[in-house]
């Protein structure tokens, strides 16, 4: 039996707590003959043997991979009933947890079928620690190639099994190997919401929120809320920004910094790891916390330059990998789990917006038109640590689409609408030039 431990950005997603999951939906047109699916699973499965994989702890709770007696990914056929019937089930799959250690012959991904004769959504949930959201692009990409061409020929993606340390070599060195960085930093966290408890007492901040029981999931609900531009918004859009000399990813973030003036950018690492992982399926994101304010006085455009600016430069340097100085595997689980209530408490003040922007899908073909299919729609769930709002972007058939991801509590879905509106509200003024800088 072949096995590893979990490498360090492996190991960041498993410290959060689980359930941590990824869902996404494809809604294809056509009548799908189920063998062809069982037959494209069969084979993304052995040309991503992280897909084969199951997860396990040692007696000093260290989390490891294991590969061996591990069964086919299980599939789920429901008639479909409805429209948007994916969107109950996605809200329903991130917040279940997988089975997870040697005793499990499931392997951590799991797919479902709302299948109709006339049309199919297929729903793909895995584990986050084994996956990205580009992985979930590529694993449909490959899914739908393998219907269309079921001989299709495939190379196996076995260095994500096999390597352990994927930061690139120089940084290795940097990584702590033992909890002290932690220990000093969780010590200055715990002194920070101190002062939050004060402020409070002093009746100077009666917006603090104080929690520090651990996250019930069992009784809080995970909602999703999206909208979309249309193509004409989009292009619009995308033309100022580039006017600007801004990333399309740094205008759709300014969009929301009157709301939330910290955003955690996830920042794709694959072309900056240690090996070439190229299209593989695996956990290969980092992500930095942007603190920038939206100046009233200042024009959306200023601040938008103002806020890529600060993310150029961040995305440059070795900042996108700062967080394994702290959270190493050097971190025991049970000390990250007394770390957890504190900053969860911390969090609660300074509410941060995870934007997880795709990009446009459209280069990647997945909207593909065959004989027999067309994929009509892309939808997206993904779960975060500490209650975090997360905002998936990516584009479609060149319309931008948001999906805004959240529990309840603590959000409410007035909050959620009036984020949303004023969102909507900056962005009709972006694109009638009265914000234009």
């Amino acid at each position: 039996m072949h096995n590893r431990k979990l490498n360090e950005l492996e190991y960041l997603n498993w410290l959060v707590g689980q359930p941590s999951n990824i869902s996404m939906a494809i809604t294809i047109k056509g009548n799908l003959q189920k063998e062809l699916l069982y037959n494209a699973l069969e084979k993304v499965q052995k040309k991503h043997p992280i897909l084969e994989a199951q997860l396990d702890i040692d007696e000093d709770g260290h989390p490891f991979l294991i590969w061996g007696n591990i069964g086919n990914i299980p599939i789920q056929i429901i008639p479909r009933t409805e429209k948007n019937q994916y969107k109950k089930i996605i809200e329903e799959e991130v917040r279940t947890p997988f089975k997870t250690g040697n005793q499990c012959s499931l392997p951590l991904i799991r797919v479902k079928v709302l299948f109709s004769s006339q049309k199919f959504d297929l729903i793909i949930t895995i584990l986050h620690v084994i996956a990205d959201g580009m992985s979930m692009v590529f694993l449909f990409k490959d899914i739908l190639d393998f219907i269309i061409e079921p001989e299709k020929k495939y190379q196996i993606q076995e260095v994500v099994k096999i390597a352990e340390n994927v930061l690139p070599a120089y940084y290795q060195k940097k990584i702590p190997t033992t909890p002290r960085k932690f220990n000093r930093y969780f010590w200055f966290v715990k002194r920070i919401v101190k002062i939050y408890r004060f402020k409070k007492r002093l009746g100077k901040k009666n917006n603090v929120k104080i929690n520090l029981e651990p996250m019930d999931y069992e009784n809080k609900k995970f909602m999703t809320y999206n909208w979309n531009l249309t193509k004409q918004q989009s292009q619009m859009f995308i033309k100022k920004a580039k006017e600007n000399n801004v990333t399309v990813h740094s205008a759709l973030c300014t969009i929301f910094l009157s709301d939330f003036s910290r955003i955690n950018n996830p920042v794709n690492l694959r072309s900056r790891l240690a090996y070439s992982v190229g299209d593989s399926v695996g956990c290969f994101a980092g992500g930095m916390v942007i603190k920038s304010k939206f100046k009233i006085g200042k024009s959306f455009w200023k601040n938008a330059k103002n806020y890529h600016k600060k993310l150029i430069k961040n995305v440059q340097s070795d900042k996108v990998f700062s967080f394994c100085k702290i959270f190493s595997r050097a971190v025991p689980i049970k000390a990250f789990n007394e770390f957890m209530p504190i900053v969860h408490e911390l969090v609660s003040n300074n509410p941060t917006l995870m934007v997880t922007n795709l990009g446009s899908l459209d280069k990647f073909n997945i909207l593909f038109a065959s004989k027999n299919f067309r994929v009509e729609n892309i939808y997206e769930g993904v779960t975060g640590a500490l209650d975090a709002l997360i905002l998936a972007i990516y584009t479609v058939e060149n319309k931008i689409n948001f999906c805004l991801h959240y529990y309840r509590p603590p959000y409410t879905e007035e909050e959620i609408e009036k984020y949303v509106s004023n969102a909507k509200s900056l962005l009709n003024k972006v694109l009638s030039h009265r914000s234009s800088g």
